[in-house]
């Protein structure tokens, strides 16, 4: 019998898959998706972009640069948290509107992270992650049980990691308990 090398990644890649299908019951799809996340080496950074940059978005970000991740691109639409954000970020492009954001400069950027007022949490997440796009939610995630639903898809059909951020939820001291 000959002797298989397999890698890390594709060790993890067939091991979460399975894991997922048998945990939430689902057949293998075809895969239909044109969008595909850029492929890292484990020692790549992120390249992170952050809709909302104010409150709860400026932890984020520096939850994402203390990780090691890349901080690309800073969006608000209010131009003086902006401009804070960008003082600390001064090599983050900057954006008042995410769509412009996501279509100047999508080939750029891996993931992104959404914590805008709550009615754009849905539509902004959706748009990214129709790109290809991980994504990093506040919540609430959605208004609708059906935006969940398209965003579910989404992740699973383009292969993304998600999260919704629930701030002492995913904390040591509640995961320990």
């Amino acid at each position: 019998m000959s002797k298989m090398s397999l890698s890390r990644r594709a060790f993890l890649a067939a091991t979460t898959t399975s894991a997922v299908m048998t945990f939430t019951g689902a057949a293998a799809a075809p895969n239909t998706a044109k969008v595909v996340p850029r492929k890292l080496s484990p020692n790549e950074k992120l390249n992170v972009a952050a809709i909302g940059a104010g409150g709860k978005g400026a932890g984020d970000i520096m939850g994402f640069q203390n990780a090691g991740e890349n901080v690309v691109a800073l969006c608000d639409v209010d131009l003086n948290t902006l401009n804070k954000r960008k003082e600390k970020y001064p090599n983050a492009k900057t954006f008042r509107d995410y769509r412009k954001m996501l279509d100047e400069i999508n080939k750029e950027i891996d993931a992104v992270i959404v914590a805008t007022p709550d009615h754009v949490h849905a539509p902004a997440s959706t748009m990214a992650m129709s790109m290809g796009k991980h994504c990093f939610c506040q919540k609430p995630l959605t208004h609708y049980v059906q935006e969940a639903r398209r965003m579910r898809e989404l992740a699973k059909s383009k292969k993304l990691a998600t999260q919704m951020g629930n701030q002492g939820s995913a904390g040591d001291g509640l995961r320990r308990a």
